[in-house]
Protein backbone atom coordinates (compact mmCIF):
# COMPACT_ATOMS: atom_id res chain seq x y z
CA UNK A 1 0.00 0.00 0.00
CA UNK A 2 1.29 3.45 -0.72
CA UNK A 3 2.26 5.94 1.61
CA UNK A 4 -0.08 8.21 0.63
CA UNK A 5 -3.01 5.90 0.72
CA UNK A 6 -1.83 5.61 4.04
CA UNK A 7 -1.79 8.89 5.11
CA UNK A 8 -4.96 9.19 4.04
CA UNK A 9 -6.35 6.91 5.72
CA UNK A 10 -5.13 7.94 8.97
CA UNK A 11 -6.44 11.55 8.31
CA UNK A 12 -9.96 10.02 7.82
CA UNK A 13 -9.09 7.89 11.48
CA UNK A 14 -8.41 11.11 13.25
CA UNK A 15 -10.81 13.55 11.86
CA UNK A 16 -14.13 11.83 12.15
CA UNK A 17 -14.01 11.80 15.62
CA UNK A 18 -14.12 15.25 15.67
CA UNK A 19 -16.28 15.62 13.10
CA UNK A 20 -18.93 13.54 15.52
CA UNK A 21 -17.98 15.58 18.36
CA UNK A 22 -18.95 18.76 16.87
CA UNK A 23 -22.41 17.44 15.67
CA UNK A 24 -23.57 16.03 19.02
CA UNK A 25 -22.43 19.43 20.80
CA UNK A 26 -24.26 21.03 18.11
CA UNK A 27 -27.58 18.91 18.86
CA UNK A 28 -27.34 20.72 22.34
CA UNK A 29 -27.11 24.43 22.61
CA UNK A 30 -27.86 24.95 26.16
CA UNK A 31 -26.12 24.93 29.46
CA UNK A 32 -28.18 23.33 31.50
CA UNK A 33 -29.39 19.37 31.21
CA UNK A 34 -31.01 18.99 27.79
CA UNK A 35 -34.25 17.19 27.33
CA UNK A 36 -35.33 15.74 24.50
CA UNK A 37 -38.63 17.52 23.51
CA UNK A 38 -40.52 16.27 26.43
CA UNK A 39 -44.24 17.80 26.01
CA UNK A 40 -46.10 19.45 28.84
CA UNK A 41 -49.55 17.95 29.54
CA UNK A 42 -51.90 20.76 29.99
CA UNK A 43 -53.13 21.49 33.12
CA UNK A 44 -55.32 23.68 35.33
CA UNK A 45 -54.20 24.74 39.24
CA UNK A 46 -54.61 28.04 41.32
CA UNK A 47 -53.04 31.20 41.51
CA UNK A 48 -51.70 32.72 44.74
CA UNK A 49 -54.45 35.70 43.91
CA UNK A 50 -56.92 32.45 44.14
CA UNK A 51 -58.03 32.37 40.78
CA UNK A 52 -57.76 29.33 37.99
CA UNK A 53 -54.74 28.99 35.79
CA UNK A 54 -54.75 27.01 32.42
CA UNK A 55 -51.39 26.36 31.16
CA UNK A 56 -51.91 26.27 27.51
CA UNK A 57 -54.13 29.13 27.52
CA UNK A 58 -52.00 31.42 29.98
CA UNK A 59 -48.03 30.18 28.03
CA UNK A 60 -48.88 29.84 23.99
CA UNK A 61 -46.63 31.15 22.19
CA UNK A 62 -44.22 31.80 24.82
CA UNK A 63 -41.22 30.25 26.65
CA UNK A 64 -41.83 29.33 29.90
CA UNK A 65 -39.56 28.63 33.04
CA UNK A 66 -41.12 26.67 36.05
CA UNK A 67 -39.62 26.59 39.43
CA UNK A 68 -41.04 23.78 41.70
CA UNK A 69 -40.42 24.57 45.34
CA UNK A 70 -42.35 25.43 48.95
CA UNK A 71 -42.44 28.09 51.12
CA UNK A 72 -41.27 26.07 54.36
CA UNK A 73 -37.98 25.22 52.84
CA UNK A 74 -35.66 27.35 53.90
CA UNK A 75 -32.60 26.37 52.26
CA UNK A 76 -32.47 26.42 48.81
CA UNK A 77 -36.00 27.67 47.71
CA UNK A 78 -35.05 31.13 48.60
CA UNK A 79 -32.29 31.04 46.47
CA UNK A 80 -33.86 29.32 43.39
CA UNK A 81 -36.40 32.21 43.95
CA UNK A 82 -34.08 35.26 44.35
CA UNK A 83 -32.46 33.64 41.17
CA UNK A 84 -35.44 33.61 39.16
CA UNK A 85 -36.30 37.18 40.39
CA UNK A 86 -32.77 38.41 39.12
CA UNK A 87 -33.38 37.37 35.58
CA UNK A 88 -37.05 38.25 35.66
CA UNK A 89 -35.86 42.11 36.44
CA UNK A 90 -33.26 42.02 33.60
CA UNK A 91 -35.27 41.68 31.30
CA UNK A 92 -36.60 44.04 28.38
CA UNK A 93 -40.48 44.13 28.46
CA UNK A 94 -40.14 42.76 24.94
CA UNK A 95 -38.53 39.48 26.71
CA UNK A 96 -40.79 39.71 29.74
CA UNK A 97 -44.03 39.48 27.18
CA UNK A 98 -42.22 36.34 25.77
CA UNK A 99 -41.42 34.47 28.40
CA UNK A 100 -44.09 33.29 31.73
CA UNK A 101 -42.22 32.55 34.66
CA UNK A 102 -44.32 29.91 37.17
CA UNK A 103 -43.30 29.02 40.94
CA UNK A 104 -45.45 25.23 41.42
CA UNK A 105 -45.65 24.14 45.18
CA UNK A 106 -44.60 20.57 46.10
CA UNK A 107 -46.40 21.18 49.46
CA UNK A 108 -49.93 22.44 48.78
CA UNK A 109 -50.77 21.18 52.18
CA UNK A 110 -49.19 24.53 53.54
CA UNK A 111 -48.53 26.40 50.60
CA UNK A 112 -52.18 27.73 50.32
CA UNK A 113 -52.99 30.46 48.48
CA UNK A 114 -52.53 33.07 51.35
CA UNK A 115 -49.39 31.52 52.12
CA UNK A 116 -48.23 31.63 48.44
CA UNK A 117 -49.45 35.36 48.43
CA UNK A 118 -47.18 36.27 51.42
CA UNK A 119 -44.25 34.51 49.81
CA UNK A 120 -44.43 35.98 46.56
CA UNK A 121 -44.95 39.42 48.15
CA UNK A 122 -41.61 38.91 50.84
CA UNK A 123 -39.57 37.89 48.12
CA UNK A 124 -40.66 39.78 45.70
CA UNK A 125 -41.18 37.38 43.30
CA UNK A 126 -43.91 39.27 41.03
CA UNK A 127 -45.11 36.41 38.81
CA UNK A 128 -47.50 33.31 39.42
CA UNK A 129 -47.20 30.49 41.96
CA UNK A 130 -49.40 28.16 41.86
CA UNK A 131 -51.18 25.37 44.41
CA UNK A 132 -54.75 24.03 45.07
CA UNK A 133 -57.62 24.65 47.06
CA UNK A 134 -59.32 20.94 47.45
CA UNK A 135 -56.53 18.92 49.68
CA UNK A 136 -58.27 15.64 49.69
CA UNK A 137 -56.38 12.35 48.33
CA UNK A 138 -58.92 11.50 45.79
CA UNK A 139 -60.12 15.37 44.73
CA UNK A 140 -59.25 16.43 41.11
CA UNK A 141 -57.25 19.36 42.01
CA UNK A 142 -55.16 16.76 43.66
CA UNK A 143 -54.61 14.65 41.17
CA UNK A 144 -54.08 17.34 38.77
CA UNK A 145 -51.34 18.79 40.99
CA UNK A 146 -49.46 15.19 41.43
CA UNK A 147 -49.78 14.31 37.34
CA UNK A 148 -47.88 18.09 36.73
CA UNK A 149 -45.56 16.62 39.43
CA UNK A 150 -45.21 13.61 37.28
CA UNK A 151 -45.19 15.00 34.10
CA UNK A 152 -41.81 17.55 35.36
CA UNK A 153 -40.44 14.31 37.19
CA UNK A 154 -40.29 16.12 40.66
CA UNK A 155 -39.10 13.71 43.26
CA UNK A 156 -40.99 14.16 46.09
CA UNK A 157 -41.82 12.30 49.96
CA UNK A 158 -43.31 13.50 52.86
CA UNK A 159 -41.61 12.50 55.69
CA UNK A 160 -42.71 12.64 59.51
CA UNK A 161 -40.78 14.68 61.30
CA UNK A 162 -39.92 12.29 64.41
CA UNK A 163 -40.74 9.05 62.95
CA UNK A 164 -40.01 6.97 59.87
CA UNK A 165 -40.54 8.47 56.40
CA UNK A 166 -44.13 7.61 55.16
CA UNK A 167 -44.72 6.18 51.46
CA UNK A 168 -45.44 7.62 48.83
CA UNK A 169 -47.18 11.93 48.70
CA UNK A 170 -49.39 10.67 51.88
CA UNK A 171 -48.62 13.42 54.79
CA UNK A 172 -48.98 13.14 58.56
CA UNK A 173 -49.73 15.84 60.54
CA UNK A 174 -46.09 17.17 61.49
CA UNK A 175 -44.04 16.28 58.42
CA UNK A 176 -41.03 17.80 56.11
CA UNK A 177 -40.97 17.63 52.38
CA UNK A 178 -38.07 15.99 50.86
CA UNK A 179 -38.04 17.04 47.26
CA UNK A 180 -36.05 16.20 44.19
CA UNK A 181 -36.51 19.02 41.98
CA UNK A 182 -34.90 21.37 39.20
CA UNK A 183 -36.17 24.45 37.22
CA UNK A 184 -37.61 23.36 33.70
CA UNK A 185 -37.37 25.70 30.77
CA UNK A 186 -40.51 25.21 28.61
CA UNK A 187 -40.18 26.19 24.47
CA UNK A 188 -42.70 28.18 22.98
CA UNK A 189 -44.60 25.08 21.48
CA UNK A 190 -45.17 23.44 24.61
CA UNK A 191 -42.51 21.18 24.87
CA UNK A 192 -39.93 20.77 27.93
CA UNK A 193 -35.96 21.87 26.98
CA UNK A 194 -33.95 22.18 29.76
CA UNK A 195 -33.03 21.16 33.22
CA UNK A 196 -31.39 22.47 35.78
CA UNK A 197 -31.07 21.19 39.01
CA UNK A 198 -31.66 23.68 41.87
CA UNK A 199 -27.92 23.55 43.44
CA UNK A 200 -26.65 23.73 39.88
CA UNK A 201 -27.77 27.21 39.22
CA UNK A 202 -25.95 29.82 37.18
CA UNK A 203 -27.99 32.65 36.81
CA UNK A 204 -26.11 34.01 33.64
CA UNK A 205 -26.12 30.52 31.77
CA UNK A 206 -29.94 29.79 32.85
CA UNK A 207 -30.60 33.31 31.28
CA UNK A 208 -29.00 32.60 27.95
CA UNK A 209 -30.84 29.41 27.50
CA UNK A 210 -34.21 31.20 28.12
CA UNK A 211 -33.11 33.61 25.56
CA UNK A 212 -32.07 30.56 23.17
CA UNK A 213 -35.95 29.75 23.22
CA UNK A 214 -36.84 33.36 23.01
CA UNK A 215 -34.61 33.99 19.64
CA UNK A 216 -36.49 30.60 18.31
CA UNK A 217 -39.75 32.40 18.91
CA UNK A 218 -38.21 35.05 16.72
CA UNK A 219 -37.19 33.32 14.09
CA UNK A 220 -40.50 31.11 13.86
Amino acid sequence: MSRAIIAFILTIVVVLPGCTTSDTEQENPFHGDFIDSKEVNDFNLISSDNQSYNFQQETEGKVVIIAFLFTNCYDICPIVTYNLGMIHDSLNQSQKDSIEFLTITVDPWRDNTTILDEWKQATQSNWTHLTINDLSEQSKEMQELNDVWSNFDVGLLIEENETSSTSGRHHPEGYNVNHTTGTVIVDHLGNQRVWWGDYDWIVDLVKEDLLYLVSNIEEN
